[in-house]
């Protein structure tokens, strides 16, 4: 069939009852990683995968895992659905979403299950919703509509749904680049950020850098402070000294993102001690940073190091730092790199506005292709609750995201 908008809203409107459904389904199986108290991602995996051979999908479906002991399948799902009529040998068009959530959090400040998603005031609530559900389903739906209509297609179309997103992508994303599943050129989306108005698009991200610092003193006594070496204020003043010295120093600013300098913050502090009349002899904190180009991930290991030595000779405790980060590549991304402009005229055929390419402190697959020097970008089209409780998904950005990715699927020349 000839290209039609008229006949693409027709049919996400009278698909609207059933993409939700789907939606759904998808969204009520939770996919945690070992990481996170999971079992992974094989019960969302096989749903989905279920949901397509209904759809006729079966023969256009590969399934490709990644070994992890860890959980009972022994193995991490992702799934690559490809869709290539006329067999194209032309550069894919690829979306690449993940199946895995992050933990609900604390329950109690859920309004309802977390994972019995619910309808309300325009929204869809539950985990996963945005992050990384709306991911998920907008492309897939988008290319039922093409299939539906029986609409033409000049290159191959391929939906990549990977595992282990949301804790290092080890079990997706990263092992599917290295068994060469991608062509240089491709062009490729991550639909995984984004804002309310849609007319970001993401072309950058900052380089992330984690670390573990764990200090070790000797337990003891509350009653006999000096018979122990009490590891929390030790720990204490070592983020304290963090925290001042890294802002002041790595200073450098690059307004391509938000926020437009290197962030350094304290996370996750495991449990030391279980009750209050112990001092504790080893403290494990994290800090996550989020460095711009600007600034060298070398200089600041250096200096984290520096102050870790320091206090260490001050107190005597026995202060060790596990770095673990990954560079990130300088490949350049402009208006004219053919996947963001293929984007931006899919873009404006649904919404109005002139889209602004930027930069983002957090990270997605797309870090890994462009390590690869394939030029990636993310874009969605969200209120930015990933993460939160009571997270959501506004109805009126999915259909119009379906909308969208029909207008990239297809040639609009």
């Amino acid at each position: 069939m000839k290209f039609s908008k008229e006949n693409i809203d027709q049919w996400i409107e009278s698909n609207r009852k059933k993409i939700i459904e789907t939606y759904k389904e998808i969204l009520r199986i939770p996919a945690l990683s070992p990481e996170n108290g999971g079992d992974g991602e094989w019960e969302k995996a096989t749903k989905i995968i279920e949901i397509l051979t209904e759809w006729g999908w079966e023969n256009w479906i590969k399934t490709v895992s990644i070994p992890d002991e860890r959980v009972s399948k022994k193995s991490r799902p992702n799934i690559i659905i490809t869709y290539n009529p006329n067999n194209s040998t032309l550069p894919a068009i690829c979306s690449v979403g993940h199946m895995d959530v992050v933990p609900v959090g604390e329950i109690a400040q859920w309004d309802h299950d977390p994972f019995d998603p619910i309808e309300k005031n325009g929204k869809l609530y539950g985990r996963g919703t945005e992050d990384n559900g709306l991911g998920l389903i907008t492309p897939l739906a988008a290319l039922k509509c093409i299939i539906d209509l029986k609409l033409h297609v000049s290159r191959p179309i391929k939906l990549i749904l990977v595992a282990d997103e949301e804790t290092g992508s080890r079990f997706g994303i990263q092992p599917l680049i290295e068994q060469k599943l991608f062509q240089s050129d491709d062009l490729i989306i991550v639909p995984d950020a984004g804002v309310k108005s849609g007319l970001e698009i993401e072309i950058a991200e900052k380089t992330p850098l984690r670390a573990k610092i764990t200090t070790n003193g000797l337990q003891g006594h509350a009653a006999r402070p000096n018979d122990a070496l009490n590891t929390q204020p030790i720990a204490n003043l070592l983020a304290t000294r963090f925290y001042d010295q890294l802002h002041k120093q790595f200073n450098e600013q690059n307004e391509l993102f938000y926020p437009p300098i290197s962030t350094f913050e304290p996370t996750m502090r495991r449990n030391n001690v279980s009750n209050i009349n112990t001092l504790p002899g080893r403290d494990e904190q994290w800090w996550d940073c989020r460095l711009i180009p600007e600034t060298n991930i070398d200089d600041v290991k250096e200096t984290m190091s520096k102050i870790a030595n320091e206090i260490s000779k001050e107190s005597g405790a026995e202060i060790k730092i596990d770095f673990r980060s990954f560079s990130t590549s300088p490949i350049k991304i402009t208006a004219e790199t053919p996947v963001v402009n293929r984007f931006q005229k899919a873009l404006n055929s649904v919404i109005q506005g002139k889209p602004k390419l930027v930069g983002i402190g957090g990270g997605t697959c797309a870090s890994f292709f462009r390590n690869k020097g394939i030029p990636a970008i993310v874009w969605g089209h969200m209120d930015h609750v990933a993460h939160q409780t009571n997270e959501y998904c506004v109805l009126n950005y999915l259909f119009t995201d379906i909308s969208i990715f029909i207008h990239f699927f297809l040639d609009l020349e």
